[in-house]
């Protein structure tokens, strides 16, 4: 794998944009993708209720919970380069409508299997919104507001599973689970008005144009697949999702199993846990706006993951710091997306190829969430409890590390 070379503000890819930063398109960009996190966030604080609903065991259960990312984990980088050929306008209006879609579906689901196919083709919208999203938002950036537009764009996951997991507890006790995936539909038809007319070549005269007659960009696809930056930031953002997710989606359970807190307690507890990942977005944007390399807020992410991961499961640490602990484990990792979305599009060949790079970053980010609930579920009912399962969370940040350093020697270049 080779590294495209670029200095740490800017390389290929970054160095055309816009006059002026058009936030009114970035608002729409970003509004869209936390719809996305909403979808995904909407179903740890009810996994109780499905599951007593169509009897899963707890392991049918995670998947329910990550199961949304197995088309992205396949064809993240493929529904990238797709966005290359059609335009990431076309691309992200694809993907809203696939959550409109997917949450009447699932408000009519009868069963579990019909649930977990209709989480399956509600992932679509993940991989084409993650891959095109960016693009816009580099697009309507000035080359001076890309780390912060990209930093603030970064928390959508969070910020919609927050959000998600805030209003959860008191629409699903009163109105049932169906109720949020009825919510989700609304919520992203309005996000399909606001992004097809928010987006139009009137309001945003700047934009790039498409060739109506484009065909798929081959040697685009020849010049991103083997920059070795992309496949490393992508790692890094696997990874990240495997540790970040698994707790994500398991701390309502957690915190009802090992500390007895009720559906609402452990709802809110989490989404304020989730949340804190949103400042971890900003804070990440901020320090690359201020000239700190994208290689070492990777590395400390991995270092803060290790620490506060294994104390969370640790049975010598007392429950009142456990919360404290995971908004640590939260905030700090999340300076780690920022820098792997800023580092897609510093890398990708030239700025028409930002939207497939950005299919490496969807791509790792699917897989990880596809695998980190299963695997927590399978070590936590392996080994019997969640405090035996500790060692468990040294295992993704010790690669992460390793990702970093390779990082490290591509972009001191």
């Amino acid at each position: 794998m080779s590294g495209a070379r670029g200095s740490e503000t800017g390389g290929v890819a970054a160095g055309v944009g816009a006059a002026r930063t058009r936030w009114s398109v970035v608002f729409v960009a970003i509004f869209v993708s936390v719809i996305v996190g909403y979808a995904v966030g909407k179903v740890p604080p009810t996994i109780g209720l499905v599951s007593d609903e169509f009897g899963l065991d707890k392991i049918t259960a995670g998947w329910l919970a990550s199961i949304f990312f197995a088309y992205g984990a396949g064809f993240g980088v493929l529904t990238g380069m797709t966005g290359g050929r059609i335009g990431a306008r076309a691309l992200l209006l694809t993907g809203v409508l696939v959550l409109v879609l997917s949450g009447i579906a699932g408000a009519l689901a009868t069963g579990a299997t019909v649930l977990l196919a209709v989480r399956v083709f509600e992932g679509i919208s993940f991989a084409a919104i993650v891959a095109s999203a960016p693009k816009i938002t580099v697009d309507a950036s000035r080359p001076e507001d890309r780390n912060l537009t990209l930093g603030i764009w970064s928390g959508y996951m969070p910020g919609g599973m927050a959000l998600a997991m805030i209003v959860a507890p008191f629409i699903a006790e009163p109105l049932g689970w169906r109720a949020l995936w009825w919510l989700m539909a609304g919520a992203a038809l309005i996000a399909t008005v606001l992004a097809v007319v928010g987006t139009t070549r009137r309001r945003w005269p700047e934009q790039p144009r498409r060739d109506a007659g484009a065909r798929f960009d081959w040697a685009g696809a020849r010049a991103t697949l083997p920059v070795g930056a992309l496949w490393l930031y992508g790692g890094a953002f696997l990874l990240f999702t495997i540790q970040w997710f698994a707790v994500a989606a398991w701390l309502p359970t957690f915190l009802t199993e090992t500390q007895g807190r009720g559906l609402i307690g452990a709802a809110l507890f989490s989404a304020l846990v989730v949340g804190m990942n949103v400042l971890g977005n900003l804070i990440g944007g901020w320090l690359m706006h201020r000239g700190v390399p994208r290689f070492a807020l990777v590395g400390s992410a991995n270092v803060i993951m290790a620490v506060t991961g294994v104390l969370i499961l640790a049975g010598f640490v007392p429950d009142g710091a456990k919360i404290p602990l995971a908004i640590v484990f939260s905030a700090g990792s999340g300076i780690l997306p920022a820098a792997a979305y800023a580092g897609a599009a510093v890398h990708a060949p030239k700025p028409d190829l930002v939207t497939m790079a950005n299919g490496f970053m969807a791509q790792g980010a699917a897989i990880g969430m596809l695998l980190g609930p299963p695997l927590m579920a399978v070590v936590v009912g392996g080994l019997g409890s969640w405090e035996a399962a500790w060692w468990c969370m040294l295992i993704c940040p010790a690669i992460g590390l390793v990702v970093t350093a390779r990082l490290f020697a591509i972009e001191r270049r």
